[in-house]
């Protein structure tokens, strides 16, 4: 498992260009790491982060795009959010695969209330995400959303009380328990599960389950059932 953290809490860990390229060779260690088999983001701070730096609405396009490299992963990532998750921060929240919020987060997508509009994808993932609806509530009022609310629209999967939020990290090492062919195959189904036609995605689904059976993980988890004792996934 690798932990991953946004720096700079001082200033609620906004993504200037430092922290963006720090996404960016963070996510590239992790994908060239067989030992690393799940990726969990959170931040040292209060907030998980505050956006963009004050002033920005855009980074300028020289800057590395650290959301667009957490997307990318194609291992599991979780984040764990606190405080704010507001604007390009969200994005990247929406950017991981699973989120676990303590009690004090609260998400935000501000940008159309100051006459912009959200960028990295947050229109596209959060209605991905909660459907158009809830998307549309979240984007054209710009209303923080708590995270018990985030909890009841399935923005978050689990919500923790703040001094319990590493534990939760308990998700993280679960996770990392499992063949990690199986997790990466599984994350690729799902992923492209709203963007291919049903039977194109059954097609896709079928081919993803007949490669894994060639896999030494797969001999492996039904050799570790047949014995009853853990399996020793070695990712390939």
């Amino acid at each position: 498992m690798a932990w991953v953290e946004l720096g700079r809490a001082a200033n609620g860990t906004a993504l200037d260009d430092e922290v963006m390229a720090g996404l960016v060779e963070a996510c590239v260690a992790v994908m060239d790491d067989d030992d690393a088999r799940v990726m969990v983001l959170g931040s040292p701070g209060h907030d998980f982060c505050v956006g963009l730096p004050r002033g920005l609405v855009r980074p300028p396009e020289a800057w590395p795009d650290g959301v667009r490299a957490v997307a990318g992963v194609t291992k599991p990532v979780v984040a764990m959010l606190s405080g704010a998750v507001r604007g390009w921060g969200l994005a990247l929240a929406l950017a991981c695969d699973l989120r676990i919020a303590s009690t004090s987060a609260v998400l935000e997508a501000p940008e159309v209330r100051r006459g912009a509009l959200p960028g990295a994808g947050v229109t596209q993932r959060l209605t991905r995400i909660v459907g158009p609806s809830r998307a549309l509530a979240m984007v054209l009022l710009g209303e923080p959303l708590a995270a018990r609310d985030a909890l009841a629209w399935g923005l978050v999967s689990q919500v923790v009380a703040g001094a319990r939020l590493r534990m939760a990290a308990a998700v993280a090492r679960g996770l990392a328990s499992h063949g990690p062919v199986a997790l990466r195959f599984a994350k690729e189904a799902v992923g492209r599960a709203l963007d291919l036609p049903l039977d194109d995605g059954i097609r896709l689904e079928q081919d993803l389950y007949v490669l894994l059976q060639t896999t030494a993980d797969r001999r492996e988890g039904i050799a570790s059932f047949l014995e009853r004792r853990p399996p020793r996934y070695e990712g390939r």
